[in-house]
């Protein structure tokens, strides 16, 4: 369950967070399907993660949540405030970067694609440093966005020893189920004020992606 909620940490820290309201929009409201694959080497050693979950996101109420059967991470933009709730327990932490569904003016596409041959699909492809600049996590690789309706395809994160893809699958516009961005209370508080890091315990778990968290 550790690996799973590592991954949704890293995912909810670069995932689709872009940085201006110009350009190409993506929906306001859209669900998927997310494959993740993580490579690293540790000690002369490969490991290779893999993992899937949902993910919702609200850009109308300002709302992200990722979850699977064992854990749920919802990221609050109006109280800049995100929860990973697991194993009956809450981590909350404080969110820093502001979530907006347009790429920025300076995010040209660096290539574009038809995957799959004639009658495929067309991607575009751009610079991650350019989408999402401000993550803090010094994350290098490609973002590719179907330009027909700015639909998120796939991304690649590339860090030190590790090497990152993942693909959004059966997206969906609307929001089914808007309970996935409910916060329990307990076990989360209701007064976060104070709060800005998730406890060591937890975090010593994130070795798994050491160079990308």
């Amino acid at each position: 369950m550790l690996k799973l909620v590592a991954i949704a940490f890293l995912l909810g820290g670069c995932s689709v967070v872009v940085e201006a309201e110009e350009g190409c929009c993506m929906p306001t409201q859209w669900e998927s399907i997310i494959g993740f694959q993580n490579a690293t080497v540790k000690d002369g050693k490969l490991d290779v993660t893999s993992a899937g979950m949902m993910t919702s996101y609200d850009f109308d109420n300002k709302k992200v949540a990722y979850y699977a059967d064992t854990f749920r991470r919802v990221q609050d933009y109006n109280k800049m405030m995100e929860y990973i709730i697991a194993g009956g327990l809450c981590y909350p932490s404080k969110l820093y970067v502001t979530l907006r569904n347009c790429m920025p003016d300076n995010a040209t596409a660096i290539a574009s694609l038809e995957m799959g041959g004639p009658k495929g699909v067309m991607i575009d492809v751009y610079d991650m440093e350019k989408v999402a600049p401000k993550t803090g996590q010094g994350l290098q690789g490609t973002m590719s966005i179907n330009p027909k309706g700015c639909i998120p395809f796939s991304e690649t994160l590339i860090a030190e020893d590790s090497y990152a893809f993942i693909a959004f699958m059966n997206v969906t516009s609307g929001i089914k189920d808007p309970s996935v961005f409910d916060v329990p209370s307990p076990p989360c508080p209701k007064d976060t004020d104070n709060m800005n890091s998730l406890p060591d315990e937890l975090a010593k778990h994130w070795s798994v992606l050491p160079s990308l968290l």
